[in-house]
């Protein structure tokens, strides 16, 4: 028996457009303060390509980590039964799903600046560890994913460049990483990236987000425990702290796999 077009659809989640929309689309040439996201590097002339390749290897790993390609759970989909009434009920309330979180999971942002990218993301994208994660897989697997891709550089959250939005940003982002435990001494460095950015200089980001980490703990330059990564872009300032910078060439992609290869 030939099925109708409703029923031909995936009956346990989304059509192929609205997962597609769920996980990412384009937008303008604007950072807004107050999102998170992550700052890609490529070689110059392979823009487009590098985010048609990004686009595709975050959705994959979007689904292994967070699994948010379920739609309905089986329990529900068991429930409601599988004729072509329900299967379009449950599209219908799975887009209503993707419409209440306001935004895709990756949204690419063309920044207007040459082997530049800039991803936006939301929630469940943690930018710091699901960089630290594509680092990893690239590290240990051994295997190379991306070819036009090179340096990786998170931003759990932005703000306008000016000193207090800087302070503000590094009281927020900062926290969790020094300030619930000050008991606990943590060894740290300060690495900020200027691109297209004159408000603030490397000497006043320095001493500004070493200020807000404060006195119980202790700069290492060579030695750290932490890593708190400054990217300044324009009018905008992001911040993340992460963990085995160095051991993962910095978060460069390419320079992972080229170290593999010399072993």
């Amino acid at each position: 028996m030939t099925e109708g077009r409703s029923a031909k659809r995936k009956r346990n989640g989304l059509s192929a457009g609205a997962k597609k929309a769920m996980y990412y689309k384009t937008a303008g040439s604007t950072i807004h303060p107050g999102v998170g996201g992550i700052f890609v590097t490529c070689n110059r002339y392979h823009e487009k390509q590098c985010r048609q390749e990004l686009m595709l290897y975050f959705r994959e790993l979007a689904d292994k980590i967070y699994e948010v390609d379920k739609g309905i759970d089986n329990e529900q989909a068991s429930a409601i039964g599988d004729d072509i009434e329900t299967s379009i009920l449950k599209e219908v309330q799975a887009l209503h799903e993707i419409d209440s979180t306001s935004s895709p999971l990756f949204t690419p942002i063309d920044v207007d600046c040459e082997c530049v990218i800039f991803f936006r993301t939301r929630k469940p994208i943690d930018p710091a560890s699901f960089v630290h994660r594509i680092c990893s897989d690239a590290f240990f697997s051994k295997e190379k994913s991306t070819r036009h891709t090179l340096r990786l550089s998170p931003v759990t959250l932005t703000a306008s460049a000016s000193e207090d939005g800087l302070i503000e940003l590094a009281k927020k982002v900062l926290k969790p990483h020094f300030h619930e435990n000050p008991e606990n001494p943590i060894k740290f460095a300060i690495r900020p990236t200027l691109r297209n950015h004159s408000v603030l200089d490397r000497d006043t980001i320095i001493r500004l987000v070493a200020n807000i980490v404060g006195p119980s703990h202790k700069v290492d330059l060579k030695h750290y425990d932490k890593l708190i990564l400054v990217e300044c872009f324009k009018n905008i300032i992001g911040i993340s702290v992460v963990e085995d910078f160095e051991k993962f060439k910095r978060f460069n992609l390419q320079a992972i796999f080229e170290s593999l290869q010399t072993k």
